[in-house]
């Protein structure tokens, strides 16, 4: 029984991090969001949701997207994706 319990305590001490890993924002993870808050009313609360149901924060999706308005070549790749989500 005890054995059972260490297994099961390892196990989950290997799982958590990995469950809690915030994602990464790709220029086609930006686009989908913004898609989805244009189409929202726009308040704080419900951008917050929005971001948060892919595992970021507000301030992380701001940041990338100060980012994406200074960086040309990321400006680019999220025109590129922009564009294949009009052709789906």
């Amino acid at each position: 029984m005890i054995k059972h319990c260490v297994i099961a305590l390892v196990t989950l001490s290997l799982l958590y991090p990995v469950a809690c890993k915030k994602s990464t924002i790709t220029p086609k993870l930006f686009v989908t969001i913004q898609n989805e808050m244009l189409v929202s009313d726009m308040q704080p609360a419900t951008k917050e949701s929005i971001v948060a149901k892919y595992n970021l924060s507000l301030k992380e999706y701001e940041e990338y997207e100060k980012k994406v308005e200074s960086d040309p070549q990321l400006k680019a790749e999220v025109g590129k994706e922009r564009l294949n989500c009009m052709k789906q």
